[in-house]
């Protein structure tokens, strides 16, 4: 067996790598040319919101700011209450007897209701007696009420507060004092309701 050897020769086209097109080499005539317009505009909108991001920002920061401090509000004044003499209650006082009611008219100049809380002797001001069937001195008169809740409504005038167990006469008041009116000069407490 005889082996042969040939020598075959042919020509053969050298393959190319392919080179790498421009992307407006893809697209057809006239399509690069809009297309480069729509890139610059998508570069200046990405400019103009780098830019004013941090603005919106800092005008958002501005208004939604908060802070502390001071202020400062007037205040109304306050009219004292003023007193009249009634009649007392039907239960009279005796000399070391139990403390009985007191009843007085009260009127409130102000603009708001007050309670009144509490009832005392006003000591500036003389215990008068009159009608007594001898000699009667008001020393003996004392008056004491505290914890009350007593509402004298707002512009109200002569608005009448029986104070139970308010007026004692003390048990070395004389008798001469059967019978008499003693006008008591009174000091309230209140607050505003």
């Amino acid at each position: 067996m005889t082996t042969h050897t040939a020598a075959v020769t042919a020509d053969l086209p050298l393959l190319e790598r392919p080179t790498r097109r421009t992307p407006a080499e893809h697209l057809p005539p006239g399509t690069a040319r809009r297309r480069g317009l729509v890139g610059r505009v998508l570069a200046s909108a990405a400019l103009a919101l780098g830019v004013a991001a941090p603005l919106c920002g800092t005008a958002w920061a501005v208004w939604s700011s908060s802070g502390a401090g001071t202020g400062s509000a007037g205040t109304g004044t306050v009219v004292s209450l003023t007193t009249t003499a009634v009649a007392a209650p039907a239960d009279g006082a005796y000399p070391g007897g139990p403390a009985t009611a007191l009843a007085v008219a009260v009127s409130n100049p102000n603009p708001f209701a007050v309670q009144v809380t509490s009832v005392a002797l006003d000591p500036s001001r003389p215990v008068t007696v009159s009608g007594a069937s001898g000699t009667c001195s008001a020393a003996s008169v004392s008056v004491s009420a505290t914890g009350l809740s007593l509402s004298v409504p707002a512009d109200a005038s002569g608005t009448v507060l029986t104070v139970s167990g308010a007026l004692t006469l003390g048990s070395s008041t004389e008798s001469g004092c059967q019978g008499a009116t003693f006008t008591v000069p009174v000091v309230l407490t209140g607050r505003t309701s």
